[in-house]
């Protein structure tokens, strides 16, 4: 917490959000890439906020969103709307 009670904002590792009839995103938010299932064509836009874009890391995220969404369908599961994304040392 910083002085006068401020909470400094949480940085977030990006978020995949499944793409439904628009495209938008929030203002603070770009586009990195869009992930497509192979199974049923469903597309996640990973979205990183504007002070911390790291196309390394997006690439890495759209492979482990790709076995997230396979893990889905193996396991007879839908595909969530949004997913937090993990950082690089939070991936195998």
């Amino acid at each position: 917490m910083l002085a006068g009670g401020i909470t400094p904002k949480k940085r977030t590792n990006g978020t995949a959000k499944r793409v439904r009839k628009q495209t938008e995103s929030a203002a603070n938010v770009v586009v990195m890439t869009v992930v497509t299932c192979g199974d049923c064509g469903a597309q996640f836009a990973i979205g990183h906020e504007v002070s911390f874009q790291d196309a390394d890391l997006a690439t890495r995220q759209a492979v482990w969103l790709s076995d997230q969404l396979v893990w889905d369908h193996i396991q007879e599961n839908k595909h969530r709307g949004s997913i937090c994304l993990p950082a690089c040392d939070q991936m195998k």
